[in-house]
């Protein structure tokens, strides 16, 4: 029931960002900022927290799926919160054009989706 809120949460929030990607690229801007940046990793972790607690409520390939977007997500915010690259690249997603925003927006449907199959 948890997985399917949270999955419920994921796709409201990847269409609303899919109609207005202004608002997700507004919302980012705001977290890369120095003071914030660390919240920010600290929230890539929980995310990937959630994607490896996923994987034990499924089976088959979707479990595979979790598993390693989780164990890549916590890997990821580890390495990027001790590094300067972090920096460049998440001034380089600013920078983008609003049709990556609604690509990521879709991914988040996607994920959503995904959510949805946990029993």
């Amino acid at each position: 029931m948890f997985f399917r809120i949270i999955g419920l949460l994921w796709i409201i929030l990847g269409i609303w960002w899919i109609m207005r990607p202004q608002t997700l690229r507004r919302r980012f801007t705001r977290k890369v900022k120095k003071t914030r940046r660390k919240l920010l990793f600290l929230i890539i972790i929980l995310v990937a927290g959630l994607f490896l607690s996923a994987a034990k409520y499924t089976h088959g390939i979707l479990a595979n799926v979790f598993l390693i977007a989780g164990i890549l997500g916590i890997i990821k915010a580890i390495f990027f919160i001790t590094s300067k690259s972090a920096e460049r690249i998440l001034d380089w997603w600013v920078e983008k054009p609003l049709w990556l925003w609604r690509l990521w927006a879709a991914c988040f449907v996607l994920i959503g989706f995904l959510f949805q199959k946990i029993r």
